[in-house]
């Protein structure tokens, strides 16, 4: 042993650059290197081109030791045939700043924590995980985290039947465009906050078949997502979940989400999260919200304008700050949800009035609203829309065509409406004869009787709804010429 520590003396002074073992800096300590400690460390490093060469059985804490001094200075990293790592791969590369790792070759079929395995790797842009056994591992958190100039990760191979945290795997991976997780088996995950925590580039996720049975924590799951236009979360089991702050905020490009089916009973924190979204309209009607506390920022979207509450039990809540969209018109409170104080910023306007009273302002004068609530009630916010905005054709012409013994009929588009339909009185009812017309003309059949007298009615469906009534009231008589 004497003989190689001189041999190692002698070495490290006739090189002007080369190979360094574990825990050796760049000059001084390399001069006290031991090839044994290289042999049985399973690493290798090349100071002039910056690269590491794993081989044999790595020592995590070995290379952990060694990153303390040399992680700025790794710049590639690979792997030789037979390598194994270690059953403990914790921040293994973290913080490198190399452009490229292969892992192709790594036996990983020993691991069980991959947490911020990859953590912070600012630089990388090629990461090959093509052999990974990932059969042992149960912990996956921040493994990509901060990983800023991947623009793809081939995780589709990963068996992860035994993984429990997912926490933060591809947090601020924002250059993300392509992300395949629709194979996950994620049925002993119980910790899924900031899954995919800023993932600003991905535009398409397909979450749909995760097991959510046993996870505990969604905060901030989908945060920041915002190029995904769509999200199906609908098969989700939330039964466990005490977490949902933050979990859809920043989703800018979500126009509909279904959460209708979300078991919140668990619930104490929702603060933020249906927060900066696109959504237009969301069912929460049937949320259990008696455990939950914080509710701050929770509809703080821009396009929300209705919202039914009236399941919401509010009494455990001591954060409403920011809790509505300044666009809300429509609210409804149940028995359990006392009031809407001030600094819900629920914005007044006019004022808000109760359906039951839309004479009788109710919400106080200040610029946010402050409304006492006893029962069920539905508020709306003054001027209300529904009585100023149409919801049936105006501007009705009609054209004869008495070639072919038709008409043909015309109106202005009905704002926010998306099909119209065709109604004719027959034998003393209203008979639909259409109603899957999507622009604002419609034709009758040809051949029509010469002479005979129709009325007719045209109805327009908007959110969803069809205004017969008004249809009816504006109807007109057509004789066929």
């Amino acid at each position: 042993m004497k003989l190689k520590k001189v041999l190692a003396v002698v070495m490290s002074l006739c090189m002007v650059a080369g190979t360094v073992s574990y825990g050796a800096p760049v000059i001084t300590q390399s001069i006290t290197a031991q090839a044994a400690d290289s042999a049985t460390s399973g690493f290798s490093f090349n100071q002039t081109t910056g690269m590491l060469t794993l081989s044999g059985t790595v020592d995590g804490d070995a290379l952990r030791k060694f990153n303390n001094t040399y992680r700025d200075n790794v710049w590639s990293v690979i792997v030789l045939e037979g390598t194994v790592l270690p059953e403990d791969c914790s921040k293994l590369f973290c913080e490198y700043p190399c452009y490229s790792i292969d892992l192709s070759n790594a036996d990983t079929s020993n691991v069980k924590n991959m947490s911020r395995m990859f953590d912070n790797c600012c630089n990388l842009k090629s990461l090959n995980l093509s052999g990974f056994d990932t059969s042992n591992v149960t912990d996956m958190s921040y493994m990509f985290n901060e990983c800023g100039k991947l623009y793809s990760i081939d995780v589709s191979g990963f068996d992860t039947s035994n993984v429990t945290d997912m926490g933060d795997m591809f947090s601020l991976c924002d250059q993300l465009t392509s992300l395949d997780v629709s194979r996950f088996n994620t049925s002993k995950v119980t910790d899924m906050s900031g899954m995919f925590n800023s993932c600003l580039s991905l535009s398409t996720l397909d979450v749909s078949g995760f097991d959510t049975s046993n996870v505990t924590d969604m905060c901030d799951m989908f945060w920041g997502c915002a190029k995904l236009t769509s999200l199906d979360i609908s098969k989700f089991d939330t039964s466990k979940v005490t977490n949902m702050g933050g979990m859809f905020c920043a989703c800018n490009k979500l126009t509909t989400l279904d959460v209708s089916g979300f078991d919140t009973s668990k619930v104490t924190d929702m603060s933020g999260m249906f927060a900066s979204t696109n959504l237009s309209t969301l069912d929460v009607s049937g949320f259990d919200t008696s455990k939950v506390t914080d509710m701050m920022a929770m509809f703080s979207s821009r396009n929300l304008t209705e919202l039914d509450l009236s399941s919401f039990d509010t009494s455990k809540v001591t954060k409403m700050n920011w809790m509505f969209s300044s666009n809300l018109r429509s609210l409804t409170l149940g028995e359990n949800f006392k009031n809407v104080p001030e600094e819900a910023e629920l914005y007044n306007d006019k004022g808000w009035v109760n359906s039951k009273d839309i004479a009788t302002v109710v919400s106080g004068n200040g610029e946010y609203a402050v409304i006492e609530n006893t029962g069920k009630n539905t508020y709306k916010r003054l001027p209300i829309v529904e009585e100023t905005k149409l919801t049936y054709p105006t501007n009705i012409k009609v054209e004869y065509i008495k070639k072919y013994h038709q008409v043909r009929f015309t109106w202005d588009k009905v704002e926010s409406a998306d099909k119209y339909s065709i109604a004719v009185f027959l034998a003393g009812k209203w008979r639909v004869q259409k109603q899957d017309i999507t622009g604002t003309v419609y034709t009758s059949p040809k051949n029509l009787t010469p002479g005979k007298s129709y009325k007719v009615a045209i109805a327009a469906r908007v959110d969803g709804k069809w205004d017969t009534a008004n249809a009816i009231k504006h109807s007109g008589t057509v004789t066929i010429r």
